[in-house]
C-alpha cells in the first residue's frame, strides 16, 4: 500500500488516503472518527425512495447544540420501523459515528448508528424489535443475523 499526504492541509488531509501497489483506481480514504452518545429531538421524513421512512433526525449533542444527521448504517426496513415508531423513539439515546465537532459545537459528518440499548430498557426493547423486525425471541433470533452487519450486528 502507498499512503499519500497532501501538503494542501484541511479539508484535503482530513484522513489517510492508501492504494494497493498494483491496483488500478482502488483507492481507500480513511478519516478518524470517534461515536457520541446523543438525544433524539425529532425524526424527519425521507424524500424519494425515503418517502414514508426516515430521513434525517435531528439531535442534540453532548454540547447542547442541535445537529441534523441524515447518514445511517440502517437497513431500509429498520428506517421503515423508526419512522412508524418515532413518537415512541424521541428523547431516546442514540449512537452517532462523527468526524469531530465544529466550533459552534455542532456535530460534523455525523452517521446514525443505532438507538443505544444500553442507556435504559426501553432502548434495548425498542433496538431489538428494529433490529429483528419482532419482540418475539424465536422470530428475533432468526431476522437478527440476515440483517446487515453495518447495522452492528455480527454472529
Amino acid at each position: 500500500m502507498e499512503a499519500i499526504n497532501d501538503p494542501r492541509g484541511l479539508p484535503y488531509s482530513e484522513g489517510v488516503v492508501v492504494k494497493y501497489r498494483d491496483a488500478v483506481d482502488e483507492w481507500l480514504k480513511v478519516k478518524a472518527n470517534d461515536t457520541l452518545d446523543v438525544k433524539v429531538i425529532r425524526c424527519i421524513e425521507g424524500v424519494g425512495k425515503f418517502a414514508g421512512s426516515l430521513g434525517a433526525v435531528v439531535v442534540e449533542g453532548p454540547t447542547g447544540v442541535e445537529s441534523e444527521i441524515g447518514s445511517f448504517q440502517l437497513t431500509n426496513e429498520q428506517r421503515r420501523w423508526i419512522w412508524d415508531h418515532r413518537e415512541v423513539l424521541t428523547g431516546q439515546i442514540a449512537e452517532v459515528r462523527a468526524m469531530n465537532l465544529n466550533d459552534s459545537g455542532a456535530i460534523r459528518a455525523g452517521v446514525f448508528v443505532r438507538f443505544h440499548p444500553s442507556r435504559s430498557e426501553q432502548g434495548l426493547l425498542l433496538h431489538s424489535e428494529s433490529l429483528a423486525g419482532s419482540t418475539d425471541p424465536d422470530e428475533s433470533r432468526q431476522m437478527m443475523f440476515r440483517l446487515k452487519s453495518s447495522a452492528a450486528w455480527r454472529r
